[in-house]
């Protein structure tokens, strides 16, 4: 029988299974010669439940669009807003006064520079396709740790989301070399509109802990023009959660969380 994963071993290279250390400045090793994906996940999901516990989480949120409008519940948790939109609202100062708590996105750094200093938060969006070579993929990674490393931001979460369809196998991947390999960011997200319901849940096995979706009282069936629609209610949200085997909260604030009752 194995032996308990130890935190050592749930945050060991996820290569070589060796130890690494968290703020070393060498480029990143990802795996994609792991001959064992499942035992990556296992690995992905016990550093998961060292740093937060063997849970995962939905949150309502609010998104500030480029119009300037709010989309989403006026009592949610979350308000957000997309780097893209922020140059049609006046850059990230003015989103900031409209009440933005969390910017979603990549690309200039300085938005979420200036966000950090007004105390907001950062969640990275990590462009992927799959298929992709496995120098590619390394190189995008590379690139997060490097932002990382030199300290211009501090991000709470990073979310992958695919460029065109995502792949089974190549995102559960993606997503457990991201909770191993970059310990520094604490919340590893799953877009639930590009991923869809079942992945993502599938990708809470592998090191994930936050479906990203808008949770609403009420949904339509999801057929014809709504066969897309990524909202989920609450029980929804915590079905899939506790069919992923990890216990289902809501969060309510940053880093406050609810547990969801059956």
């Amino acid at each position: 029988m194995r032996s308990p994963t130890t935190a050592a071993e749930a945050t060991s290279d996820p290569i070589a299974g060796g130890s690494r250390n968290a703020t070393s400045d060498r480029p990143l090793t990802v795996p994609f010669a792991a001959p064992d994906l499942f035992d990556l996940g296992r690995r992905a999901a016990a550093a998961r439940d060292i740093r937060l516990g063997r849970r995962a989480s939905f949150a309502r949120a609010r998104q500030l669009l480029a119009t300037g409008a709010w989309r989403g519940p006026r009592d949610a948790c979350e308000s957000y807003v997309e780097a893209a939109d922020l140059p049609a609202l006046g850059g990230i100062a003015a989103a900031l006064d409209a009440g933005v708590g969390l910017l979603v996105g990549a690309g200039d750094l300085e938005p979420h520079h200036l966000a950090r200093a007004a105390q907001a938060r950062s969640l990275w969006r990590l462009s992927f396709q799959s298929g992709e070579s496995a120098a590619r993929r390394k190189a995008r990674l590379d690139a997060l740790r490097d932002i990382l490393r030199d300290g211009v931001v501090t991000l709470w979460g990073v979310m992958p989301t695919p460029e065109g369809e995502a792949e089974g196998l190549d995102t559960l991947q993606l997503v457990a070399t991201l909770r191993l390999a970059l310990p520094e960011i604490p919340h590893v997200v799953l877009d639930v509109a590009a991923l869809g319901p079942r992945l993502a849940q599938m990708a809470l096995g592998f090191g994930g802990d936050e479906l990203w979706a808008p949770i609403v009282s009420e949904r339509a069936l999801r057929l014809g023009g709504n066969a897309n629609n990524p909202a989920m209610t609450r029980k929804e949200a915590a079905t899939l959660i506790r069919g992923a085997g990890l216990v289902p909260t809501e969060r309510t604030a940053p880093e406050m969380y609810r547990e969801e009752s059956e």
